[in-house]
């Protein structure tokens, strides 16, 4: 999926090794990403969910960009309109982590 970052750049997304890494420094995962996002609020009130998609846009983001991005650049370079087109691509695209770690797991036995 190609979309193009608020400074003008064409990035064309792909899931990568990398952001399987990304996602594995989430704390509890692609499992506790995708609960966050359902909503709920943290233990200081403040909602899940944005925070939830942010990390995304930047694991989407930053693992496809040339250069190192922070999570601040990485989120502010995706437009409004694009935040949901990530969205859907990274929930078709990103394989069950864990689901696959077992699998690997069973065939080294």
């Amino acid at each position: 999926m190609e979309i193009e970052l608020k400074n003008g750049e064409k990035l064309t997304l792909e899931v990568t090794p990398l952001i399987l890494e990304y996602i594995d420094d989430y704390k509890g995962g692609i499992e506790q990403l995708k609960k966050d996002a359902q909503g709920g609020k943290d233990e200081n009130g403040y909602s899940k969910r944005m925070y939830a998609v942010n990390q995304l846009l930047y694991m989407m983001i930053a693992s496809n960009y040339s250069t190192p991005l922070t999570y601040r650049q990485a989120v502010r370079l995706v437009k409004l309109e694009d935040v949901e087109r990530i969205i859907n691509f990274a929930n078709k695209n990103i394989p069950n982590v864990n689901a696959q770690i077992s699998k690997d797991e069973r065939h080294r036995i």
